[in-house]
Order: structure tokens, then C-alpha cells, then sequence
């Protein structure tokens, strides 16, 4: 059998303009896209995988336009033998647009969603989940409910126990001072085996990290994630770091392999996302390199069943104690990407289905399918 090649690349954009309310420090969503990328070989074999749209949601329809009209022409007919040299290939065919345009991010998004993609679409090829493929092996991976309110009542709080939560992840870096309130109250109902992280999306300046952080001092935390922005100076970070009670975590929104390294000083987590930098091909490594350092992988995850999937499958081939995130706030886009795995008892178990396991209805997007683009050879 040849070789798998790229035949076709299929877009998907969903947007959702009704969404639950989720109110971060930067601002509340509106609205909310999913940008999904499916890749076939001649065979007829499918990869999947997402590409980072979370704010603002127009962005995705940009970085739709990207893979459709510059990146996505130039993958047809490549093989997949060396996919990590695919990456390094397209990024620099793309140098002209990151020097001219200034994008930097949109380019890191579309490479790695497209990179995720190619992975699960090799595993499927091969008939193996994409772990095992990793050279990993299926294993639970206890899950934590992400893009939690700090104002919750104990209600809400049994409903996301009902789901199978027992690990909690509260937004933070608020301006008012009764959020803090809020998150101390709600920290406090919490039962025994339960844990908390907080993300303050680097809502904070320094000077308001710091009074944060003296609030908080007592409250029994995983990590504070995010407290300042990842644009602040190594001095600022450092000094935040020394004061702190807890450990700091991040990594979303570095984009380059030297900037997770310089950020190994003072974060004790570090969380790419799969589909906003590296993808596969570079994840993993970093991931690997993390532990070698005694710091932890934590993946970043919020978005769509596929980036879930791909989080998962590249946490059991990393190995290590870190969390897998999961956005706890209704979302219909999320189960138009596919099922996958339920949470049982705090922790999920991938299958060893092919690639991820997850296979969104391409038939069933319905009224949330904005954008279906293609990109294949003219017959």
C-alpha cells in the first residue's frame, strides 16, 4: 500500500449566537465558534482536528480563509511520513505573512490544528488509537470542570458533581473585590477528595495580583492560573511567583518553544493548547520536557470535543499526574463535534477506538454551520 497522502481538506466553522453566559476577566462571550478541520487521504481515511477560535469568535472565519486560501493548497498530495517536518515546512513558507501582516497567533492556530488533524488521521490509517500510536497506552486521566463562575450556589455546585466533576476551576482576575468573596464562599463548599484551581485570564496587574494572592493566601488551591499577562516582564512574574502561597500555571498563550522555556522559572504548570501552538508534533516534546524538569503537563482544553480528545490521547502518551480540562459551560457546538468519553467518578479513560474516538455529524450541523469549505484537487 502507498503511502497516506493529503487529498481533501474539509472546514467546518460553528457558531453558536446564543451562547450560556460565561463572563471571563477580558470580557463575556457573545457568541461562540468552533473552527473544525477534517483531513482525508486517498483511501478515504479522516483526521480530525480544531483549530483555536475562542475570542474573538469572528476570528475564526480569518483563520478558516488561512488554511482554505494559503496553507491548505500547498498540503495536498504530502504524505504523511514526516509530519512534524510538515509544520516546520508550512511555518516557514508562511514567514512572509507573520513579517508583513504581524499575525503571529493565527498562524501558530492554523498549523496546529492542522498538524492534530494529520496525527489522528495517521492513526486512523494504521487502525490504532492515537496514544498507543504515541507510544502511550490508555489510562484514566482525572478531569476537572473548567470556566466555573466563582459565585456558585450549592446547588449548581451538585450539578457538576451530577456530571462527575470533583475537581473545579474558578474564574478570577475580576476588578470588584466581592468576586473574591464569592470564590472564598465557594471554595468552602467544597467536600473532602475535592480541589480547586482559579484562572484569572490575566485579568490582574501586577500591583492587583499581589493583593489578590494576600486575599487568598489561605484558600487550598492546585494553582492560581494566569494571574498577569503572559506580555509581562520575566521581573514582574518572578516577583509575583516569590510572594505567592500557591503554584503558578499557564501556557495558553505562548507561542513559541523559548517562550514555554523561559516561563519553566516561574510556572509550576504549563498548558499548551493543542490547538492554538505546536499541535502534536510539538506538544508532546514540551510536554516531555516539562516533566524532566519536575514541573508539571496540564493540557489547555476549552472548546470542542475534538481538542478534548486530542488533550486526552496526548496526556496518556505524556504519562506524568497532570488534569485534564473540560469546559463545564453548555455549549451545543461542543456536541456537534462528537461524543466522546463520559467522566466516571472524576476521571476519563479514552477508548481505543482509532485516532481520537471522537467523529463529529458533518450531516447533523444544521443551523450552526456557518462556513464549509473545500480544499481538494478540481476533478
Amino acid at each position: 500500500m502507498k503511502p497516506s497522502h493529503i487529498a481533501r481538506i474539509d472546514i467546518y466553522v460553528l457558531q453558536d449566537d446564543k451562547p450560556a453566559a460565561v463572563r471571563a476577566s477580558f470580557g463575556t462571550f457573545t457568541q461562540r465558534t468552533t473552527l473544525l478541520v477534517k483531513v482525508q487521504d486517498q483511501y478515504g481515511h479522516g483526521g480530525w482536528g480544531e483549530i483555536w477560535s475562542g475570542y474573538p469568535a469572528f476570528g475564526a472565519y480569518h483563520r478558516a480563509a488561512m488554511l482554505e486560501r494559503l496553507i491548505g493548497p500547498s498540503a495536498l498530495g504530502r504524505t504523511l511520513e514526516d509530519i512534524p517536518a510538515l509544520q516546520d515546512e508550512w511555518e516557514t513558507a508562511l514567514l512572509p505573512m507573520l513579517r508583513l501582516a504581524g499575525e503571529p497567533g493565527p498562524i501558530a492556530q492554523v498549523l496546529a490544528g492542522l498538524d492534530c488533524a494529520l496525527w489522528d488521521l495517521a492513526a486512523r490509517a494504521q487502525g490504532v488509537p492515537l496514544y498507543q500510536l504515541l507510544g502511550g497506552q490508555s489510562r484514566p486521566l482525572r478531569a476537572y470542570a473548567s470556566g466555573v463562575a466563582p459565585k456558585l450556589a450549592p446547588e449548581q455546585l451538585d450539578q457538576l458533581r451530577a456530571q462527575g466533576f470533583h475537581a473545579f476551576k474558578f474564574k478570577a482576575g475580576f476588578p470588584e473585590d466581592s468576586a473574591l468573596d464569592d470564590l472564598e464562599r465557594t471554595v468552602a463548599l467544597l467536600a473532602d477528595g475535592e480541589i480547586a484551581m482559579i484562572d484569572a485570564n490575566c485579568g490582574w496587574s501586577p500591583e492587583q495580583a499581589h493583593q489578590a494572592h494576600d486575599r487568598i493566601r489561605s484558600l487550598s488551591l492546585q494553582w492560581t492560573e494566569e494571574p498577569i499577562g503572559c506580555e509581562r516582564s520575566p521581573a514582574e512574574w518572578r516577583a509575583l511567583r516569590a510572594a505567592s502561597a500557591h503554584p503558578f500555571a499557564g501556557g495558553e498563550n505562548l507561542l513559541n518553544l523559548q517562550a514555554f522555556r523561559d516561563a519553566f522559572e516561574w510556572l509550576d504548570v504549563i498548558q499548551p493548547d493543542l490547538g492554538k501552538w505546536g499541535g502534536v508534533s510539538r506538544v508532546l516534546p514540551l510536554a516531555r520536557e516539562v516533566m524532566a524538569r519536575g514541573l508539571r503537563y496540564c493540557p489547555h482544553a476549552f472548546g470542542s470535543n475534538i481538542g478534548l480528545g486530542l488533550a486526552a490521547h496526548v496526556l496518556c502518551a505524556a504519562g506524568g499526574d497532570g488534569l485534564l480540562e473540560m469546559d463545564a459551560n453548555p455549549n451545543p457546538l461542543r456536541a456537534l463535534s462528537g461524543a466522546f468519553i463520559a467522566l466516571q467518578d472524576g476521571y476519563l479513560t479514552p477508548s481505543d477506538r482509532p485516532g481520537i474516538g471522537v467523529d463529529p455529524d458533518e450531516q447533523g450541523m444544521g443551523e450552526y454551520l456557518r462556513q464549509h469549505l473545500i480544499v481538494t484537487h478540481a476533478a
